[in-house]
């Protein structure tokens, strides 16, 4: 989507009459130089290129494999802009190749519904695929073709589901990461009831806009939108809407490649068989596509735009108020099935794409104290859990604090930590004293690069095991709560810890730890 064009009346109109004559003046087929039938076949698309982001790796493939598989026999008329900056223009996309108006394109599924084509609103199931791995493994699985049956007797035929963009929160003047920073704003959506109903359901209020939405952040009468990292590169935009959620992706944008039920009835077996190849190919090139975003970070970050993650809190409160718009999703059996197989793939692909953000991109938060300000960033740390043994006599070899003695563990999971101690056998104080099956200590992983900051939360550790907190308490047993840095390096299944200048760290965290699960 290029948000940076416009239409004007007399532009409209030459379109108008250019698709018409195309219209007039085709026939089923034409005979080529060599006797056979070339046919052609009119595709439309409303964001004026193929590959408007520069990672729309499928729909490039599709039109490329239409001539390829076919030896030249089929020909790609292809119709941009159509609909022109109208909210609804992906819509008229999908109403203009079922009524066979055009013969194909690749709408995406969030434009299905408001054009009268329900069944595919799942796929916007919202906070639920949010990484390529997970998209990957949808357009390319069953759930593909469950989806693509639901378009049987609509007028479309789904030829295939290719991968997309993932479309995070881009936000005017600050970060929108918990359910309290989107209560009362005004916030962009596109073209779907699901986007809609999910920004309702986070307290805002959403606004159906196009390609304007830009003007209006610039007019401070918008409060941010749904968009992709690429495309706001491609599209030349700095701070307009310039703080990004980094670590959470609202849902992802599918392309589905789709033929008028007329023009391919009115294909010969052969040309039928030539389309559907080409489909075939398309898809398996959009899962074999890398989409790093890191050089559009890095792009994005020297004009100025910052990216801030929201905190394990805030993610597991925007969850809770997009419950509703996931029962509503899930009102019919058959859509309660495909949204559980949806569900399925997420859980074996869990957490939002990982952006590698520079560390001068991320807004510093409270907290660092001597450590200077924590980035917001999500670290690199591998999740996994990791487990040393520290017996007494190493402690003593190495000249250790009393108490480190144990079988310590830690578990890092999607930007949180947790560590576990169990004594080790013989005399002597072990796991700081605290001989337990409750987690010692939680928090955050925050970081760049090769450098993790430990963030302790006491208020999450007193909510799992009941300890009390620091503040306003004679003794209290939750923290301290004071922050932590070092550096890491992982070597096969072995993490190693090292200091960091200002900072000496216990024997217990320097390790090296193994990595057991």
């Amino acid at each position: 989507m290029n948000a940076t064009r416009r239409r004007t009346g007399i532009g409209v109109m030459i379109a108008i009459v250019i698709v018409a004559l195309v219209a007039a003046c085709q026939a089923t087929g034409i005979r080529d130089k060599t006797g056979g039938d070339t046919t052609v076949l009119r595709l439309v698309t409303f964001e004026g290129r193929v590959d408007d982001n520069g990672q729309n790796y499928g729909l490039s493939a599709f039109v490329d494999n239409l001539r390829k598989v076919s030896g030249g026999r089929l020909k790609v008329d292809l119709v941009t802009d159509y609909g022109g900056s109208a909210p609804d223009a992906e819509s008229r996309v999908v109403r203009a190749i079922a009524s066979g108006q055009m013969d194909g394109g690749w709408p995406s599924t969030r434009a299905f519904a408001d054009a009268g084509i329900t069944g595919l609103e799942v796929v916007e199931a919202p906070m639920t695929i949010t990484s390529y791995a997970a998209e990957k493994a949808l357009v390319s699985g069953p759930v593909a073709g469950k989806l693509l049956g639901r378009l049987d007797g609509t007028g479309v035929v789904g030829l295939g589901l290719t991968v997309g963009p993932l479309r995070r929160p881009f936000a005017a003047k600050a970060p929108l990461l918990g359910p309290d920073d989107w209560k009362g704003i005004k916030f962009r959506v596109f073209n779907s009831p699901v986007q809609g109903d999910a920004v309702r359901a986070l307290g805002a209020t959403p606004a159906d806009l196009s390609f304007s939405f830009i003007d209006q952040l610039k007019a401070g009468t918008l409060r941010g939108a749904e968009f992709d990292i690429s495309q706001y590169k491609h599209n030349g935009f700095t701070t307009e809407a310039g703080h990004v959620t980094a670590n959470v992706v609202l849902w992802p944008k599918v392309f589905v490649l789709a033929l008028s039920k007329k023009r391919f009835d009115a294909l010969t077996a052969q040309q039928q068989a030539w389309v559907h190849e080409a489909a075939r190919q398309a898809v398996t090139t959009s899962v074999a596509a890398s989409y790093g975003q890191d050089a559009a970070v890095r792009t994005l970050c020297g004009k100025g735009v910052q990216f801030a993650d929201a905190t394990p809190d805030q993610i597991e409160g925007l969850h809770a108020k997009l419950r509703p718009v996931l029962e509503k999703l899930a009102a019919k059996p058959a859509d309660a099935q495909l949204l559980r197989d949806i569900q399925t793939i997420a859980n074996q692909n869990p957490g939002a794409e990982k952006l590698d953000v520079p560390a001068s991109c991320q807004p510093a938060v409270a907290g660092g104290g001597s450590l200077g300000p924590i980035p917001t960033t999500v670290s690199a740390l591998p999740d996994g859990v990791y487990r040393r043994e520290l017996t007494q006599q190493d402690v003593a070899a190495a000249g250790g604090e009393p108490g480190a003695a144990g079988i310590w563990t830690i578990t890092v999971r999607r930007g949180t930590y947790e560590s576990h101690c169990r004594p080790v056998p013989g005399p002597g104080e072990v796991c700081g004293g605290s001989v337990t099956d409750e987690p010692l200590e939680v928090g955050d992983v925050r970081g760049t690069g090769k450098i993790v900051y430990f963030v302790p939360d006491a208020k999450r550790l007193s909510r799992l095991t009941g300890c009390t907190l620091p503040v306003g308490t004679v003794n209290p047993s939750c923290g301290p709560d004071n922050p932590y840095r070092v550096g890491w390096a992982v070597s096969g299944d072995t993490l190693v810890f090292s200091n960091t200048p200002g900072q000496q760290l216990s024997i217990v965290l320097i390790g090296p730890w193994r990595k057991i699960a």
